[in-house]
């Protein structure tokens, strides 16, 4: 489990911190072929980077590579759905719905620094093994913290997801808190 509460987000090289200054890692969809082209050779350079120095957390891999990690994925990793559509090799790092991977494999989740600290040290708490009884108990500190900070509870439901992924918490139990918090009314 993740004993360092600090920011989430991978060390990256001076270079990899030009690219990502390039990277529009929030899209609004106005971009044309030759806007784009920019970005896009910016990520590519970036994820080449990153896997060759193999600066990307084990469970960020996991998340785009591994079917078991991609709900709602039909048996297919993230990665397996860019090739199925017939985008295949470095362009995946280049297409405009690579940005939300990328932006996971650099900064961790999206959300605040106090709800992840938060949510670290409530893992961290439960010790090891980490128990089903413990994911209850987790999962109804993330619905909390999504309450207490006003979180749209789809996304935050997402983010929570790749927050425990990354607190060393396996798949089902992830998912888990997911669905603990998806069930959040506004």
């Amino acid at each position: 489990m993740t004993e360092n509460t600090a920011s989430l987000a991978i060390e990256l090289t001076e270079n990899e911190q030009h690219l990502v200054s390039q990277i529009d890692f929030h899209p609004s969809g106005s971009y044309n072929r030759d806007s784009w082209q920019p970005i896009a050779d910016a990520m590519l350079e970036l994820m080449r980077s990153l896997l060759q120095r193999n600066a990307i957390p084990e469970a960020r891999k996991k998340f785009f590579t591994d079917p078991s990690y991609n709900i709602g994925g039909h048996g297919l990793s993230r990665l397996q759905v860019f090739e199925k559509n017939g985008t295949r090799g470095d362009d995946i790092f280049r297409h405009g719905n690579f940005v939300k991977y990328l932006r996971y494999f650099v900064f961790g989740p999206d959300l605040t620094a106090p709800v992840i600290q938060a949510f670290q040290e409530k893992v961290r708490d439960c010790g090891e093994p980490f128990t089903s009884g413990d994911v209850i108990t987790v999962a109804e500190f993330a619905r909390q913290l999504t309450r207490s900070h006003r979180l749209d509870s789809r996304q935050a439901a997402d983010e929570f997801y790749k927050l425990a992924l990354d607190c060393g918490l396996d798949a089902d139990c992830a998912r888990s808190i997911r669905e603990s918090v998806q069930r959040v009314r506004a």
